[in-house]
């Protein structure tokens, strides 16, 4: 296995656990652990950002998209193209929204150490929203890889 299609499938991997890694984190709340799950959500989505980066660089120094998938018998299709197009804009969707969430969540918990506030509805509208994004993201990320790699 070379160095681009370990690090697709490790995203892969990352991006198939991330949802339900979250739902975890979100369960933790219910128990009172905010500490814990504040802890899990930054560690996820800083990691899940490192290996977008990984991936992105690993993409254009392999000669883009295009010519990772060339091989498939399916490029250039209709469907594959489509679902392609639509992962990747549902991802930055979902990870905009990640960013909007964490980001926000930590200026309102430095400025309020107390919770739930004013911002909690937002919050976990935002949380909620994410969570079913990483779900998307990880459903059409296994139906593109699978496609392109191993069909």
């Amino acid at each position: 296995m070379n160095i681009t299609l370990s690090i697709i499938v490790g995203m892969l991997i990352l991006s198939i656990s991330a949802p339900f890694i979250s739902v975890y984190a979100v369960s933790q709340i219910k128990k009172k652990n905010l500490d814990v799950h504040v802890k899990i959500q930054k560690r996820l989505f800083w990691t899940c950002i490192v290996a977008l980066i990984i991936l992105e660089v690993q993409i254009r120094v392999s000669g883009g998209s295009g010519s990772l998938v060339s091989n498939s018998k399916y490029t250039g299709t209709l469907f594959f193209n489509s679902l392609l197009i639509a992962h990747i804009i549902g991802a930055v969707i979902t990870y905009i929204f990640w960013g909007i969430t964490v980001f926000s969540a930590n200026k309102n918990l430095k400025k309020k150490k107390t919770l739930p506030g004013k911002y909690s509805t937002v919050h976990k509208k935002l949380g909620y929203g994410t969570i079913i994004g990483l779900f998307y993201t990880a459903i059409t990320a296994a139906i593109v890889c699978t496609m392109a790699f191993f069909l």
